[in-house]
């Protein structure tokens, strides 16, 4: 009996490790980049959105083509009137029998009206520029739509590159708290020896408590970081994220072969030609797009001046006190011809209208275009003084790193002071961080670049 209580506890213990085990893999989400990127496509709220107005778009066209289409309509009304009205209206009742009976009733006080209406439009100049409108804005929406995708993929990069850096300088911070910790419990011992001055003591606490200060600074900034990637990916603040602690291999490729680019290289990818640009960079195609659905806004504020032509035909039944549609069904076919002759000015003001619209579209799709130019050239111009600070950083990084070692030999063998020491640890330091800062600055950048030219998914590739 015993034994077999032993058992059931064993297997319920094993079935509530099972769980905790399931929800911690469940909890945790790890990600690579590709990972990253694809789950953003997927789950994205802006992207979601992007395709939700390129279907509208689709079916806003869809709707422009139906306008020509017949529009078929059954109708059906019933009257009844008061009996004050309706004996002033029947004379028949004021007749004499014999010649009431010869008379056709022809009011009634309770008749029925049904009838089947068609119309359709024969010329009609605002239907015919909608439809331009409807392509120009499903060209626009294509657009966004691409936009919006190469936006969450360079955010998404961009996200995923400020977490690894976030998780390096904090690994390396951590790595000199431990290295101040111990260097100050070591002070102490050496003060307690006598060994050491209070003074010293107290600069190497000085030296702890900033390390910890810095420590916690950047694991928040690294929380931030976390915190935006999981915007971008769609993901639940209960959820962990995990990435790679390493950057990413395609992207280590294509900053090697633009860092062994010549100055000259580098500056012709940006295209001279700004239809090129146009094409390479979606955001500029869709600003165009719009700049063109604004044209059309305009030309159609003229076509309120022409006449519009459309025919209907009727088939009814009517004036029958019963719902049997037995009485007489006229048969109406119409020709409506109408142009507008004077609108109190309305025409006038919404032509001038959307005429400024236009305009002021081009306006801001000119300054758009000139905007990106501007920021290409910046992050190039920014692409190769990084190219020479990388270079610079790491020789630095050897060099400090180098000193570092022959002071804190010396430090051991009594030859130079606490504060050289310190001096030394802090140059490595802040040269390993400037080297971090500048390798992932650089890839940065580059990225920002593909972005802009409208080759960031050749980064995935």
């Amino acid at each position: 009996m015993l034994m077999k209580k032993i058992i059931m506890l064993c297997f319920l213990g094993l079935i509530v490790l099972s769980n905790s085990l399931g929800q911690d893999q469940e909890g945790t989400i790890f990600l690579t980049m590709e990972e990253a990127i694809s789950r953003a496509l997927s789950q994205n709220n802006m992207i979601r959105a992007s395709e939700y107005g390129l279907k509208k778009a689709h079916w806003d066209r869809v709707n422009a083509w139906t306008q020509f289409l017949p529009n078929v309509s059954f109708n059906t009304m019933m009257t009844r009137i008061d009996n004050q009205t309706y004996a002033l209206r029947d004379f028949r009742r004021y007749l004499p029998p014999e010649i009431r009976d010869q008379i056709p009733q022809t009011v009634f006080q309770q008749t029925y009206f049904s009838s089947f209406d068609v119309s359709v439009p024969l010329f009609n100049s605002a239907l015919i520029n909608n439809l331009s409108i409807s392509r120009a804005n499903e060209n626009m929406a294509h657009h966004l739509n691409k936009s919006t995708r190469e936006n969450i993929i360079f955010q998404v990069i961009g996200g995923y590159l400020n977490v690894l850096k976030a998780q390096e300088i904090v690994d390396l911070q951590k790595e000199y708290l431990d290295l101040s910790r111990r260097n100050f419990e070591k002070a102490e011992r050496l003060y307690n020896a006598g060994r050491y001055s209070k003074t010293e003591v107290l600069r190497w606490k000085v030296e702890l408590q900033q390390q910890k200060s810095i420590v916690v600074n950047n694991a928040s900034m690294l929380r931030s970081h976390l915190t935006n990637l999981k915007r971008l990916l769609n993901i639940e603040n209960p959820n962990l994220v995990e990435i790679e602690g390493q950057i990413p291999e395609q992207l280590r490729k294509e900053s090697d072969l633009l860092g062994h680019m010549s100055d000259e290289d580098i500056l012709n990818l940006i295209p001279t030609d700004d239809e090129q640009l146009i094409h390479a960079n979606s955001a500029l195609s869709a600003a165009e797009s719009g700049q063109q659905t604004s044209k059309y806004l305009y030309r159609n504020s003229y076509m309120s001046y022409l006449p519009n032509l459309s025919a209907s035909y009727s088939y009814a039944w009517f004036e029958n006190n019963t719902l049997a549609l037995d009485d007489y069904s006229p048969q109406t076919f119409l020709i409506n011809f109408s142009i507008p002759v004077f609108t109190g000015f309305q025409n006038l003001s919404n032509v001038k209208s959307a005429y400024y619209d236009y305009r002021r579209s081009q306006e801001e799709f000119r300054d758009q275009l000139k905007e990106t130019r501007y920021y290409l050239t910046e992050t190039i111009n920014g692409i190769l003084n990084l190219r020479t600070q990388l270079e610079l950083s790491k020789a630095n990084a050897e060099f400090t790193e180098h000193n570092y070692r022959v002071v804190a030999q010396q430090k051991e063998e009594g030859l130079v002071s606490n504060i050289d020491f310190i001096d030394a640890k802090l140059n490595l330091q802040n040269a390993k961080l400037e080297e971090i800062n500048v390798q992932y600055d650089f890839i940065s950048a580059m990225v920002e670049l593909y972005y802009l030219l409208g080759r960031i998914e050749s980064i995935l590739e």
